[in-house]
C-alpha cells in the first residue's frame, strides 16, 4: 500500500504538540507564514526559538523518526528535509556585518530582535505555536494588505549589511505585484554598488527566480530604476542605448515585452532566459544605409554572447547550448513563414533544429510585440501555419531524431582524408541528399555513394558561417 504523503500543515501540528510536551517556546516564521496570509502554498518552514535549535531538532526528528538533521553551526540552524519539506530550525540571532562581505558575526538574541534583523516587514512575522499569538512588531500583515516592500529598520542599514536584499526585494515585488515603498527604493539604489560583494551565484539565483514570475518583466525594469542593470546585466542595459535618431523599435522594452509574451507560453525559464538574451547582438551589429537600419547577423554575435551570460548565471553547459542555439535560430521562422518553403527546405530546417522545435517556435511567437494588431495577428497566423506544416513532415519522416547511418570516422577511413572542417561538411552534405530522398540511409549504400563520388566531395566548398 502506498504511504501518505506527509503534508507541511501536519508537519507544524506535530511540532505544536511537540512544543507542549517538551515545554519549549517555538515560533513559526519567515515564508510559510507570510504565503499563509498570501493565502499561497509554501514547502519550506522555518522555526525559530531562543533556545539550542539543534537540540529541538534532533529531539524532534527523533520522536518522529524523520532524517538525521544536518547543522550549519555557525548560523546556529539546522535542516530536515521530509520528502519536497525543508523544515529550518534556528535559534534566535543578531547580527553584525563588516564592510566588505555579507558573513556576519552572529550572536543569541530574542526573537523580537531576531523578527528585527529580517530583510522586509512581510518576513518579520512571527506565530507562537503553542498559544498562536501572532508577533508583528513591523506591522508587516499591514504591508502584506498595502502590497508593500518595506525594511523593518532603516533601509540603508538594511542593504549595506547585505546588499543581495536588494535583489530578494525585486524578486517579492515581481513575485506578488507588489510595491517597493519609497525610502526603502532609495535605500536599494544608494546601497546599489555594494552588490559586487555578493557572489555570481547568489545574483544568478536570484535572477533565475525573478525568471520564473508570472510577469517578469516587472523586475527588470526596477533592476533598471534602481541602477543595478548595468552592474549584473550590462548586456541588457546595453539595449538602452539610442545610437541612432532613425525610428526603429526600442530595444530594451521590446525584450521586456517579448518575455512576458513568453511567461505567458511556457513556464521553461531556460526559453524566458533566450526571450531576454534574443537581441544582445542587436546595439553591436547596428548600420544605416540608404535611410535603413539593419541589425545583421545580429543574432550569431547574440549567440556567442549568451555563452558569456550563461557562465555568469551558473548556466550548465547543456542548457547554455540550448539557449544560445534558439538565439542563432529565432529569426527562421519568421523568414520561412514568409517564403512558403518547399518541403525540402523546411526538412533541412528540421534537421537543424531537432527537438528544439517547439521551444523554438515559442521564442518566434513571444518576438511578435508590434502595436498594430492586425500585424501581430496576421504573423502569428503564418508563424502557426508554418508550425503545423513543420509538424506534419516530422510526423511522417521523422526528421528530428535523424541520424546518419555513417559517421565523420567512417567518411575519413573511406576517402582517406585528416580530421578538418572538410568532413562535417561532406557529412551535411550527405544528411541532406537523404532527408530530400535521394539517397537511402543505409550504411551500405552510403559508403557505395561516397567512394563513386570521392573526387566531388573532396572538393565540396567550405561553408563559412
Amino acid at each position: 500500500m502506498k504511504k501518505k504523503k506527509i503534508e507541511p500543515e501536519e508537519i507544524i501540528e506535530k511540532m505544536r504538540k511537540f512544543c507542549i510536551e517538551e515545554d519549549i517556546v517555538v515560533y513559526l516564521v519567515g515564508g510559510y507564514l507570510r504565503d499563509k496570509f498570501l493565502k499561497r502554498k509554501n514547502k519550506d518552514i522555518d522555526f525559530v526559538m531562543e533556545q539550542d535549535a539543534l537540540k529541538i531538532a534532533e529531539g524532534f526528528s527523533k520522536k518522529y523518526n524523520l532524517p538525521i538533521p544536518i547543522f550549519y553551526g555557525r548560523f546556529g540552524t539546522a535542516m530536515i528535509e521530509v520528502n519536497d519539506i525543508k523544515l529550518e530550525f534556528a535559534t534566535a540571532r543578531k547580527e553584525s556585518y563588516p564592510e566588505d562581505s555579507r558573513k556576519p558575526f552572529v550572536e543569541k538574541t530574542t526573537i523580537y530582535q531576531d523578527l528585527k534583523r529580517r530583510d522586509f516587514t512581510i518576513n518579520s512575522i512571527a506565530q507562537n505555536l503553542i498559544t498562536g499569538e501572532i508577533l508583528d512588531p513591523f506591522d508587516g500583515r499591514g504591508d502584506i494588505k498595502r502590497k508593500l516592500i518595506k525594511t523593518p529598520v532603516d533601509p540603508d542599514k538594511t542593504f549595506f549589511d547585505d546588499p543581495l536584499r536588494i535583489l530578494r526585494g525585486v524578486r517579492f515585488a515581481t513575485k506578488f505585484k507588489f510595491k517597493i515603498e519609497e525610502n526603502t527604493l532609495i535605500g536599494m539604489k544608494k546601497n546599489k554598488d555594494r552588490i559586487k560583494i555578493v557572489s555570481e551565484e547568489r545574483i544568478a539565483d536570484e535572477i533565475m527566480k525573478i525568471l520564473e514570475c508570472s510577469t517578469p518583466s516587472i523586475g527588470f525594469k526596477i533592476i533598471d530604476e534602481i541602477g543595478l542593470l548595468e552592474i549584473i546585466l550590462p548586456e541588457i542595459a546595453n539595449l538602452k542605448e539610442k545610437r541612432t535618431h532613425h525610428p526603429c523599435k526600442e530595444l530594451f522594452l521590446h525584450t521586456l515585452k517579448t518575455l512576458d509574451n513568453c511567461a505567458k507560453l511556457t513556464k521553461n525559464v531556460y526559453i524566458r532566459l533566450a526571450c531576454l538574451l534574443h537581441d544582445i547582438g542587436k546595439p553591436y551589429t547596428l548600420k544605416i544605409e540608404n535611410g535603413k537600419v539593419s541589425f545583421h547577423r545580429h543574432e550569431f554575435v547574440g549567440e556567442k554572447m549568451s555563452y558569456n551570460i550563461c557562465r555568469r548565471l551558473k548556466i550548465s553547459e547543456e542548457n547554455a547550448r540550448f539557449i544560445g542555439k534558439l538565439i542563432r535560430f529565432h529569426l527562421r521562422p519568421h523568414l520561412l513563414a514568409k517564403e512558403n518553403p518547399t518541403d525540402s527546405a523546411l526538412r533541412r530546417f528540421i534537421r537543424e533544429v531537432g527537438k528544439d522545435m517547439k521551444a523554438l517556435f515559442i521564442l518566434a511567437k513571444s518576438d511578435l510585440t508590434s502595436r498594430n494588431p492586425k500585424k501581430v495577428k496576421d504573423a502569428l497566423e503564418r508563424l502557426e501555419k508554418l508550425e503545423s506544416r513543420i509538424k506534419e513532415i516530422n510526423r511522417k519522416d521523422k526528421l528530428s531524431s535523424f541520424k546518419l547511418a555513417i559517421n565523420g570516422f567512417d567518411i575519413m577511413e573511406i576517402l582517406k582524408i585528416p580530421p578538418s572542417k572538410k568532413v562535417g561538411i561532406i557529412k551535411e552534405h550527405l544528411e541532406n541528399l537523404v532527408i530530400e530522398k535521394q539517397l537511402s540511409n543505409r550504411k551500405r549504400v552510403l559508403k557505395k555513394y561516397i567512394i563513386e563520388n570521392a573526387e566531388k566531395l573532396k572538393n565540396l566548398d567550405v561553408i563559412e558561417e
